[in-house]
C-alpha cells in the first residue's frame, strides 16, 4: 500500500535519508515546516487534536471530555500542550526575522500545577528583556542560543492552574 504522505526528493530530505526524523515523519505539518521552517502552531497535529484555539492571538482550550482526566478536570498533559505551543509561538514573535531560517527545539521544560482547570483555559507568555538580548549577542556569534520562556495557564476567571518554564534552543539551518 503506498504511502499517503508525500515526500518531496528537495535536498533537506535528501540529506535526512536515514535520519531519526524521515523515519519517524508521519504528518504534513512536519513534512511542511522541514520544508518552508514554518509552521503554524494550530497546524501541529496533537494541537489540532485536542482543538486548541488561537482567540485573537491568545491560545486556549476548552474544557470538554477529549481534554479531560478521570477527576474531569483538564488533563495535566493538556495543559502542558497548551503552555508549551504557547511558548513556542512567544518564541516566534520575538524572533520574526529568524524564520524559516532556524530550527527551534524544546530542550527542557517544568511546570507545577496550583489549582485543577475545571473550565476554559488560556495561555500567557513572559520573557525578560535582558534574555532576549542575551539571546540575540549569543545567537549572532555562534548561529545557536538558549532562551527561557515562562507560562501561565489562567481560566476565564483568571484563576492560575498552572505555570512553566520552557527553555528552546534555535540553531541556524544549515540547508
Amino acid at each position: 500500500m503506498a504511502s499517503p504522505y508525500y515526500f518531496p526528493k528537495s535536498k533537506i530530505f535528501l540529506k535526512m535519508k536515514n535520519s531519526f526524523v524521515k523515519k519517524f515523519l508521519t504528518d504534513k505539518a512536519s513534512i511542511k515546516y522541514l520544508e518552508d521552517g514554518f509552521i503554524k502552531a494550530t497546524d501541529i497535529p496533537f494541537v489540532k487534536y485536542i482543538k486548541m484555539k488561537d482567540k485573537d492571538g491568545k491560545l486556549s482550550l476548552d474544557l470538554k471530555k477529549s481534554v479531560c482526566n478521570h477527576v474531569d478536570t483538564i488533563h495535566a498533559a493538556a495543559q502542558f500542550t497548551l503552555a508549551e505551543t504557547e511558548s513556542g509561538m512567544r518564541l516566534q514573535s520575538l524572533f520574526p526575522e529568524l524564520e524559516q531560517k532556524v530550527i527551534p527545539l524544546l530542550r527542557e521544560a517544568n511546570i507545577k500545577y496550583k489549582k485543577p482547570a475545571t473550565q476554559e483555559i488560556f495561555a500567557y507568555s513572559f520573557v525578560k528583556d535582558e534574555d532576549v538580548e542575551k539571546f540575540k549577542i549569543q545567537f549572532q556569534k555562534k548561529g545557536r542560543a538558549l532562551l527561557k520562556i515562562r507560562v501561565e495557564i489562567r481560566d476565564i476567571e483568571d484563576t492560575l492552574t498552572c505555570e512553566a518554564n520552557y527553555n528552546w534552543y534555535v540553531q541556524a539551518r544549515t540547508d
